[in-house]
């Protein structure tokens, strides 16, 4: 971590260009100082794998609507969890779920305390009443973007969704039977082409996912610090 001190509000005002340089560290920063919070110490004893959902919220509430933190309202926090996320991420399991709501809750405190935001109690509020309803949300598949929807067939398919020669797999299926059967019928349904595929329909989801993991595995180095100083 950087000896300067975070700048919660570095990313206002810049265009896509401008901050695209500056997002991974703004993320990193933050989930390290929300890890040696006390909400985050908090949350950790919970959900010791942390930081995946801060960094996606982070990302794509900033790469898609150029939401910032300091500036988010409770509607942009809804586009966000009730838009783009079950758009974008694809949960394989339940269970990859559980902890996104408790996550952004945790962080949504600590920004409350820490950096005094504005509509911070407003979003903690939001965030407490649409927890029932996380998980209805991200299974929707009329919200699906086609590479969620992509994966998400593939993996029902039994395909591993999650390695390179899976998603090809799935690729030449989905070419051979499914692209033609939607073509026969003149239709794009739910997001489906009728149009074969070419190259790979899921770079922005393995992007994401490349995400995912450098913000765990930041946050779990960023524990281990923090321990050794206690000690």
């Amino acid at each position: 971590m950087s000896d300067k001190p975070f700048n919660i509000r570095q990313l206002d005002g810049l265009d896509y260009d401008e901050a695209e340089p500056l997002l991974d560290d703004y993320q990193e920063m933050l989930i390290e100082l929300f890890v040696n919070s006390p909400e985050g110490e908090e949350y950790c004893k919970t959900y010791p794998d942390v930081g995946s959902w801060i960094s996606q919220f982070i990302y794509y509430a900033f790469s898609y609507e150029g939401f910032t933190l300091p500036c988010m309202k409770v509607a942009d926090v809804e586009t966000v969890i009730e838009d783009l996320f079950p758009r974008k991420v694809t949960l394989l399991s339940p269970e990859d779920g559980e902890n996104a709501i408790p996550e952004l809750l945790a962080l949504w405190q600590f920004l409350k305390r820490e950096f005094k935001l504005q509509n911070a109690t407003s979003i903690i509020k939001y965030l407490r009443d649409i927890e029932p309803e996380f998980q209805e949300i991200m299974e929707d598949s009329s919200k699906f973007g086609f590479a969620k929807s992509f994966v998400t067939l593939g993996h029902k398919a039994g395909f591993d969704m999650s390695t390179e020669e899976g998603l090809k797999q799935f690729q030449q299926i989905y070419n051979a039977k499914i692209a033609p059967t939607l073509a026969s019928e003149n239709s794009d349904l739910f997001g489906w082409s009728s149009k074969p595929i070419g190259g790979s329909p899921v770079n922005g989801s393995k992007a994401s996912k490349a995400k995912q993991k450098k913000a765990k595995n930041m946050a779990a180095e960023s524990r281990k610090r923090n321990r050794t100083k206690k000690k």
